[in-house]
């Protein structure tokens, strides 16, 4: 095991934040100072940010309004949000290839996000769970709001070009020589003539030794001439930034929210502030400190593939890397130690065992936690009566294991869950699954083209998911809350809307689910044909391939026909 990872080491790193960016909000968040814009002021920027991915030609334009409000905030705040240069071991090959995974399993794994990674962020009772209390999570708006950001978040990372890897323009040999000799001899005014430099400007010359140009054009070389940028970036800068705003004011909670409800606080700043007891940074650990971090990292990285293996889903070693390198890259924007981050296979798992191993146990408000995140589910799994009630607890219990379930969810409800009829239907439903995940992978590399169908139709019934989480909030994600007035609803959403978007994903699951029921025969049907021939002769042959074809035939069809007019139908608030 690494050296970093005894438990000395990772008892330090719990007591470590993130030094540069807790500087940056001490100095923005308060409501005065002289780099301060308040919380106000830090929630615009990134409304300036998520217009640069936009129309980043506007910052060029000096007479633009954009420029002009990008000109007024700190220097140091509109430089964090600067692309970063990606480090030597950064692979933008691996970062498709884990892009690709999630284009192709999208609704696996946003079921796995919620069976498993959060989840096993609940798990750690002095980590997520003890920034909140109790008392203050029956009140599911808010923590709503944070479970679906994090898809959010999932989304914006692993769409294609969430994570973008940009090249900067490189020098030729002459060019670098050129730059090598400006740089050395600012005033020789030197000019590249053919595959020559000549000193333009009069007077004595400056004596070049032609070890320091070597030495200079070596420097110039090996300057950073690749960084990170996107969507995805920009959305694990602005978790960093919140994650330094929740260490800000735990840490100084007198300078959090001085107002607000104290009996039913509607924000973050209102619930950290209201504490009953100040933050006991000896006992858990700084507020969302290195280990902390790096464990929920692989809860992405790690348990993500994992997860989807667990289900039947073929998942190669290079792929399982491969995600883990992209979320290699997160952590290195979020600002993780590098010593606490891995994109290898063994290395991942030995390191969340030993956190898990160091950290998990049973916490009222992991519990809690927990219950929400089912309350959330049920208005998104199918739903069947006597079994959908229960799913996202079998769901948990296969993904974490019965032992770490169990920190999280009540024993009746694990009980009850494990009555030998839901049992064994949930037995034969995993076996189906897996199965035909297996069997559709070794298909669909065979017919690429009808592969490719069916996968970017499953991922656009998985965005247009994500969107119908958008809308519900009039906080826009990731902002750093202010008071009560934050994080309440879209003015138009109520209890009658809610109750439409319900219903539509509900309808939307139904028809996914005949598209895939088709779609399992079809896979089923084809897979069969070609051993049945050797015992039953030509005929069975041919009769399960026309049941295979029209099966398939029909569940394109839906797909193309049916699911477009569900996906028009989703509510939307109007203004």
């Amino acid at each position: 095991m690494d050296m970093h990872w005894n438990d000395d080491a990772l008892e330090q790193y719990r007591q470590t934040g993130d030094t540069d960016v807790d500087q940056l909000v001490d100095s923005v968040l308060p409501e005065s100072g002289s780099e301060s814009v308040g919380r106000l002021g830090y929630n615009e920027m990134l409304v300036l940010a998520d217009q640069l991915i936009k129309t980043p030609e506007l910052a060029f334009v000096k007479q633009s309004k954009f420029a002009a409000r990008l000109s007024e905030k700190p220097a140091n705040l509109v430089d964090y949000f600067d692309p970063m240069p990606a480090p030597d071991w950064v692979d933008p090959a691996k970062i498709k290839l884990a892009a690709r995974l999630w284009q192709e399993n999208t609704l696996p794994t946003l079921i796995v996000l919620y069976s498993a990674s959060l989840p096993a962020c609940y798990l750690v009772k002095n980590g997520i769970p003890a920034l909140y209390q109790t008392d203050k999570l029956r009140k599911v708006d808010y923590i709503f709001q944070r479970i679906y950001e994090t898809g959010l978040m999932l989304a914006d990372t692993m769409d294609p070009g969430g994570i973008n890897i940009i090249e900067d323009i490189d020098f030729d040999d002459d060019k670098l020589l050129e730059q090598a000799l400006k740089n050395l001899d600012s005033e020789g005014n030197w000019q590249q003539q053919g595959r020559l430099c000549h000193r333009e400007s009069n007077g004595t010359g400056v004596t070049l030794a032609q070890q320091d140009v070597q030495s200079e054009i070596d420097r110039l070389s090996a300057q950073s001439k690749r960084y990170i940028w996107g969507k995805g970036y920009l959305a694990a800068k602005k978790v960093r930034f919140l994650h330094a705003s929740m260490r800000f004011m735990l840490n100084s909670p007198h300078r959090c929210c001085p107002f607000g409800h104290a009996e039913n606080p509607k924000s973050l700043a209102e619930t950290l502030s209201q504490r009953e007891q100040a933050w006991d940074s000896q006992k858990l650990g700084v507020p969302i400190n290195q280990e902390d971090l790096a464990y929920t990292l692989l809860t992405f990285g790690y348990l993500i593939p994992r997860g989807l293996a667990k289900w039947g889903i073929p998942v190669s070693l290079e792929e399982k890397e491969a995600f883990l390198h992209l979320w290699k890259v997160i952590g290195y924007i979020m600002g993780i130690e590098p010593a606490l981050m891995t994109d290898e296979w063994n290395e991942a798992e030995l390191l969340f065992e030993k956190i898990k191993q160091r950290q998990a146990g049973y916490s009222e408000d992991g519990v809690a936690l927990t219950d929400t995140l089912m309350k959330f589910l049920a208005d998104y799994l199918p739903h069947v009566p006597g079994f959908s009630d229960r799913l996202s607890t079998v769901l948990m219990i296969n993904q974490l294991g019965l032992e770490s379930a169990s920190y999280i969810i009540p024993e009746a409800e694990i009980n009850a869950t494990n009555r030998w009829w839901r049992r064994a239907f949930y037995w034969v439903a995993g076996k189906i699954c897996r199965l035909f995940f297996r069997l559709r992978s070794r298909i669909f590399k065979r017919f690429t083209h009808l592969g490719g169908m069916t996968f970017g139709r499953l991922h656009e019934v998985g965005h247009h998911l994500i969107e119908s989480w958008r809308g519900a909030y009039l906080r826009k994600p990731f902002f750093v809350p202010k008071d009560s007035t934050t994080w309440i609803r879209t003015p138009g959403f109520n209890a009658e809307h809610a109750k439409k978007l319900k219903n539509w994903r509900r309808e939307l699951f139904f028809a996914v689910a005949a598209c895939l029921v088709l779609l399992i025969v079809a896979v089923f049907s084809f897979a069969a044909a070609f051993p049945l021939w050797l015992f039953m002769g030509k005929s069975m042959f041919l009769n399960l391939i026309v049941v295979a074809l029209t099966t398939w035939i029909s569940s394109m069809l839906l797909m193309n026909a049916w699911l477009p007019v569900i996906f028009r139908k989703r509510p939307q608030i109007t203004a």
